[in-house]
């Protein structure tokens, strides 16, 4: 974990990286998120060995570790792709007693259709996550009670991996839809700017403020 310099806000920002990846893909998001007032801790994580069970256990441990910090009042999360599935286990396992908003970017609710083909032959590697993610009915990913939480989702119109069915996740507070790419929201500034307002206030910002940015 990674935390960030110190915040006019007694609020933290855990964020926690998809499939593939590591934390340094959040670095873009969490810099202007921190630049909105809040501090930031980044959770990272080998995703080509284990599965999200083992994953959710470690990350329930790190929220349980920022419940107990005393200057912070209130903990939200952001978790992407594979991190958002994380997430909503992890919070199955431990509750923070401050838990703020979560915000779910791009994450398969549903599962993935590359599951079905990839998550045999990856499982035999050890790297289980994949087959987890699986769109068919009796994956991990699809048997997963739902969020009993605030929560918002943002997805990508054009990504190849995570369709938009997949991504929504039914009781979200707020959603938006961006014309982007699976990765490329952790990089675009009207994505950070409505993560900071759904953070702070609950909802995303009016549209018309956030199309142009970039």
């Amino acid at each position: 974990m990674i935390d960030s310099a110190i915040s006019r806000r007694r609020e933290k920002v855990a964020l926690i990286h998809g499939f593939f990846s590591s934390s340094l893909w959040m670095n873009r998001l969490e810099r202007r998120i921190r630049a909105d007032g809040f501090t930031t801790q980044a959770f990272g994580y080998v995703t080509l060995i284990g599965d999200i069970e083992a994953y959710a256990q470690r990350f329930a441990e790190a929220l349980r570790q920022i419940d107990r910090e005393e200057d912070v009042d209130r903990l939200h999360i952001i978790g992407h792709s594979l991190g958002g599935l994380v997430t909503r286990r992890a919070l199955q396992i431990y509750r923070p007693t401050r838990l703020g908003r979560v915000i779910f970017m791009a994450s398969p609710h549903r599962g993935l259709f590359a599951g079905r083909f990839w998550g045999g032959l990856l499982g035999l590697l050890h790297c289980r996550a994949v087959g987890q993610m699986s769109d068919v009915p009796d994956s991990y990913v699809n048997q997963m009670a739902p969020p009993d939480f605030e929560f918002a989702v943002i997805a990508a119109a054009h990504d190849h991996l995570v369709t938009e069915q997949s991504a929504k996740l039914e009781g979200h507070a707020d959603y938006r839809l961006y014309p982007t790419m699976h990765t490329a929201l952790l990089l675009r500034r009207d994505v950070a700017q409505d993560v900071c307002s759904y953070l702070e206030h609950g909802r995303f910002l009016d549209a018309s403020l956030t199309k142009a940015a970039r």
